[in-house]
């Protein structure tokens, strides 16, 4: 999606989920939905910026231990063509034309399942499997075209107030006609606090590993706190900096969420 969805919808996910499930906060049964939007720019190792709006769909089903969720954006995009995606799955097309234009339309389909292998007081630990479904267009560069699996690993406890969370997974890329995607290793780390009854934040560091053999690794910082509207409404906000040419310069969005 990620402008930089993805990524912080991980962070809040795990972040949030992690200090309910400590706190013995029931989900069991629930559908959420969920509905943003997110603004990115960057030159993402190009000679010119690129400039991203992505508004993420986003479905999640809790029941028990078992986590599903199904996530779908809508893009616009101005910039060269030789950056390909958005997010986490943003790459720089090496040999593409670097003409700058305005692309739109609908973006990948992420489907994925976790599982709560932990669950108690002390500590939480997820095992999800992610699946990207070539739904963007690829001749518009809003996707590489081809189906890529993820397999990561989550992880939360509570220390003293503070929730502290983590990521490592590994990403297996399809390949498009005569491309040679490497298989990065990725990973956060963050932590948060639930400043009030009603408001939880907090920060995150987002690292993955080079995809391309010129491309480089994805840094990124991101501030965001999250805070429950009633009614099982919640609003999410965050801030993203990055720290390397494959991220964005400067990032920001808002998602709001309702649980039925």
């Amino acid at each position: 999606m990620k402008g930089r969805v993805l990524p912080l919808l991980a962070a809040t996910a795990v972040a949030g989920f992690g200090h309910a499930a400590i706190a013995a906060e029931s989900s069991s049964g629930d559908l959420t939905m969920m509905v943003g939007v997110d603004y990115s720019t960057g030159e993402y190792g190009s000679e010119k910026e690129t400039r991203t709006w992505v508004v993420p769909f986003i479905a999640k089903y809790e029941n028990g231990p078992t986590t599903l969720k199904a996530s779908i954006p809508w893009i616009r995009t101005t910039g060269p063509g030789d950056v390909i995606g958005v997010g986490p799955d943003r790459i720089p097309a090496e040999g593409s034309e670097n003409e700058t234009k305005t692309e739109s339309g609908i973006g990948d389909l992420v489907l994925s399942a976790g599982y709560a292998a932990v669950q108690n007081r002390h500590l939480l630990l997820d095992v999800i499997v992610k699946v990207k479904i070539p739904t963007a267009d690829e001749d518009r560069a809003l996707g590489t075209g081809k189906t890529d699996y993820s397999l990561q690993l989550d992880g939360a406890t509570l220390i003293k107030g503070l929730t502290l969370f983590g990521t490592v997974g590994k990403k297996k890329y399809g390949d498009p006609d005569g491309r040679d995607y490497r298989d990065p290793y990725y990973g956060s780390i963050g932590v948060g606090k639930r400043v009030i009854p009603s408001t939880f934040a907090g920060a995150s560091y987002d690292w993955r590993d080079n995809v391309t053999r010129t491309g480089d690794e994805i840094r990124e910082l991101t501030l965001f706190a999250s805070h429950r509207l009633g009614g099982g409404n919640k609003l999410q906000a965050y801030l993203v900096r990055g720290f390397s040419d494959n991220s964005p310069d400067i990032g920001a969005g808002v998602i709001l969420s309702h649980r039925y």
